[in-house]
C-alpha cells in the first residue's frame, strides 16, 4: 500500500482522481488517506473542506471553467481538470486565500505529482478566471452571481449561469450543484425561497450537533465544559441539543471518552422524541445502526426497561454496541436480521422506531455524492424495501402500541404517500401526528410519522 501525499492539496487532488471507482465513496476514500497522513490538523481541515467542496459543486465549477476553456470540457485529462476545480472551488468559495497563493500552489502541486506539463495550461487559466473575480456580494441571486457558504451572492464580470428571473429552477441546478431532476420535483412543493435555502444548506460545510447524554451530564454543563477548552457552542432547538460553530475532532471534546454526548442532528434528535419511550417498555429499533437513535430511546427510558436494536450487518450493529457502552447504556440488545426477512424477531412490543433506508435528499450536503448518484427508479425501488419494512413494524407491536416511521428524505413516494398507503392496505393503525423537517431549520431535511394501533 502507497503511502498518501504528505500535502494537502495533492492529497485532496488523489481522493478526486479516485472518484471515478464507484465501489469505494469519496468520502471513505478520504478518511482512509487521512488516517494514514501525517498531515497537521489544519491541513486535514482543508483537504476535508476541498475535497467535499468540489463533489458538493463540481457542476458550478465547470461552467464557470468553460468559460476560460479552449476546448469542451470533456476533452481536458481529468487529472488537469481536477487541479483546476480544486483552485477554482477555493477562488471562489475561500476568498481568505489570496488568489496568487491558489495558483502558485496548485502549478507547483501539480509539479509536485509528476505534471509539469500542465503547468502552463493550469496557470494560463486560473489567470484569465482569477481577472474576472470581485470581491462584490449581493444578497440576491444574478446570472453573473454564484452562491457562496454564507448565504450571499458573489459577482462575477462573466454569466455562467442561467437568468433566475426567466429560468429559476435552470439557475437553482446550475449554481447550487443540484440534479435538475430533483430541482423540477422540488419547485412543484417548496417556493424559490425555500430551495435556495436548501442550496445554501446543501452547499455549506455541514455544522457539528451534539446530543447531551443526560444520564450523565446536563447540557449546561457540557456547554460550559466546551466553552473552556475553547470551543464556541450554543445551545440547539431539541432539548439535549448542542451546536457547535466550527467542526472539530469529535474525539477531542471535552468528555467524549464518559459519554457525555453523541453526535446527531436535530431532526434525526425529534425521531425518537415523536416515539415518546418510557422506562420500562419494550421497544425495537429497526434499521438501527449506527445507534444515534438506538442510544436517544434508551437515554429517554432513563436506562430502563429493553430495547431491541436490529440491523442486517453484524460490522454496523457493532457500532450500535460500541455506542451502548460509551454512553452508559445496559438495556440494549442487538440482533441480527436477515435482509430479506419478513418478520422481526420479537413482537408485542410496546413501540418500534424504524428508520428506513431512502434516498436521503434531505442531507445532500453530509453525502455529496449522493445528488448525483441518485436516479428517479432509485425512488420506486427504495418505496418497496420501506413498504415492506413498515409492514413489519406494524405487525410486531402490541394493540396500542406505536410505531415512529423515520426518512431522511424529502420525497413524498418515501414519506407521506407510503404510510397512507400502507396503512389502508394494512388496517388497524391510524396517523396520529405527521413532521417535515426541510433543510436547515434547524438541521438537516427529515421526515416522522407516529402511527398507533387502535387496538385495546
Amino acid at each position: 500500500m502507497t503511502a498518501p501525499p504528505q500535502s494537502a492539496r495533492r492529497l485532496a487532488h488523489q481522493v478526486l482522481e479516485r472518484a471515478v471507482d464507484r465501489t469505494i465513496p469519496p468520502s471513505r476514500r478520504l478518511e482512509e488517506l487521512l488516517g494514514r497522513s501525517t498531515l497537521s490538523p489544519g491541513d486535514r481541515g482543508w483537504a476535508t473542506q476541498m475535497v467535499h467542496g468540489v463533489l458538493r459543486r463540481q457542476p458550478t465549477l465547470d461552467l464557470v471553467l468553460k468559460k476560460y476553456l479552449q476546448r469542451p470540457l470533456g476533452q481536458v485529462e481529468g487529472g488537469a481538470l481536477n487541479w483546476l476545480r480544486l483552485a477554482t472551488y477555493e477562488l471562489l468559495f475561500v476568498p481568505s486565500t489570496p488568489s496568487y497563493a491558489v495558483l502558485n500552489e496548485t502549478v507547483n502541486a501539480a509539479k509536485q505529482a509528476g505534471q509539469p506539463r500542465w503547468a502552463g495550461f493550469l496557470n494560463g487559466v486560473l489567470r484569465s478566471l482569477t481577472r474576472d473575480l470581485t470581491e462584490e456580494y449581493q444578497g440576491w441571486p444574478a446570472a453573473n452571481t454564484v452562491p457562496d457558504d454564507e448565504g450571499r451572492y458573489r459577482l462575477l464580470k462573466q454569466s455562467p449561469f442561467p437568468d433566475p428571473v426567466a429560468n429559476p429552477a435552470d439557475y437553482l441546478a446550475a449554481a447550487f450543484s443540484l440534479p435538475a431532476w430533483l430541482v423540477g420535483r422540488w419547485t412543484r412543493r417548496f417556493s424559490s425561497e425555500d430551495l435556495r435555502s436548501f442550496g445554501f444548506w446543501f452547499n455549506a460545510p455541514p455544522r457539528l450537533s451534539l446530543r447531551t447524554n443526560t444520564l450523565r451530564t446536563t447540557r449546561d454543563a457540557l456547554l460550559e465544559a466546551l466553552r473552556e477548552r475553547g470551543v464556541a457552542a450554543q445551545p440547539g432547538q431539541q432539548p439535549e441539543a448542542i451546536v457547535l460553530e466550527r467542526t472539530t475532532r469529535v474525539t477531542e471534546l471535552p468528555g467524549f471518552a464518559d459519554g457525555w454526548f453523541a453526535v446527531q442532528d436535530e431532526s434525526a434528535m425529534a425521531a425518537a422524541r415523536l416515539l415518546a419511550p418510557r422506562p420500562g417498555e419494550r421497544v425495537l429499533d429497526l434499521c438501527a445502526a449506527p445507534g444515534g437513535k438506538t442510544t436517544h430511546l434508551a437515554q429517554l427510558m432513563e436506562n430502563q426497561g429493553e430495547i431491541v436494536a436490529v440491523d442486517v450487518d453484524i460490522p454496523r450493529l457493532s457500532r450500535v454496541t460500541e455506542a451502548c457502552r460509551r454512553l452508559g447504556l445496559g438495556i440494549v440488545r442487538c440482533e441480527l436480521l436477515g435482509r430479506e426477512a419478513e418478520e422481526l424477531p420479537v413482537v408485542g412490543l410496546d413501540a418500534i422506531l424504524l428508520d428506513v433506508p431512502c434516498s436521503n435528499t434531505g442531507v445532500l450536503g453530509k453525502r455529496p455524492e449522493v445528488r448525483w448518484r441518485l436516479q428517479t427508479r432509485d425512488l420506486h425501488e427504495l418505496a418497496k424495501i420501506q413498504s415492506r419494512l413498515l409492514r413489519m413494524a406494524l405487525r410486531g407491536v402490541r394493540p396500542g402500541g406505536r410505531v415512529v416511521y423515520s426518512t431522511c428524505s424529502l420525497e413524498p413516494e418515501e414519506n407521506e404517500e407510503l404510510v397512507r398507503r400502507v396503512v389502508q392496505e394494512q388496517g388497524g393503525f391510524q396517523i396520529v401526528r405527521s413532521q417535515l423537517h426541510l433543510p436547515g431549520r434547524p438541521g438537516d431535511g427529515a421526515f416522522q410519522c407516529l402511527l398507533q394501533s387502535s387496538g385495546k
